[in-house]
């Protein structure tokens, strides 16, 4: 298959996966994101970068914004929103950190591939992205999870853009906050 080919296939692939999200789910996710004192982003491998890129974005917005694990990331607090980025949504770390945050007060919320109700039940919010990962067998070109990790960025993203709009943030707010230092 020739590389055009590829992207093309690709392409198609992203816009199914996302015409199948549920515009509910993302609205909410745009909510708890909106009333959140601080957000907090946690994902690994490449789900944590997604989560970077769109901690940049939401940083940029004016939001206050940690990704879980960096070293000057503080502490949670009562009020503040837990998103965990997880094509599986396995692992036990998720599942201690969504009981810590309740305890706590906070919010917690979900973006899997994973059709888990009993995953999702532990989240306050849920986006389920209907996307090939290394743990399931939905049929696409490429490897491992990269359909869903491309799709959740482009959803994510989209998302952010809502939130801007709805508030009537500019090009040139957004701006003010990029990297100066340069």
């Amino acid at each position: 298959m020739k590389v055009n080919e590829i992207l093309s296939t690709v392409s198609k692939e992203a816009m199914e996966v996302i015409s199948r999200v549920s515009s509910t789910e993302l609205e909410q996710l745009a909510q708890e994101v909106e009333k959140a004192e601080s957000i907090f982003i946690y994902g690994n491998g490449r789900s944590g970068l997604v989560g970077k890129m769109i901690a940049m974005r939401l940083m940029h917005s004016g939001y206050r914004v940690h990704v879980v694990g960096e070293t000057t990331t503080p502490a949670l607090e009562a009020g503040d929103l837990l998103i965990v980025l997880s094509g599986s949504g396995k692992g036990q770390t998720v599942g201690s950190m969504t009981d810590k945050v309740a305890d706590i007060g906070g919010r917690s919320a979900i973006v899997t591939a994973s059709p888990d109700e009993a995953l999702k039940a532990q989240f306050d919010s849920v986006l389920f992205i209907e996307a090939s990962t290394k743990n399931n067998d939905i049929p696409t070109i490429q490897p491992l999870g990269n359909q869903f990790d491309q799709s959740m960025h482009l959803i994510l993203d989209a998302m952010v853009i809502h939130l801007n709009t709805a508030s009537g943030k500019s090009s040139e707010t957004l701006k003010s906050k990029h990297f100066n230092l340069e």
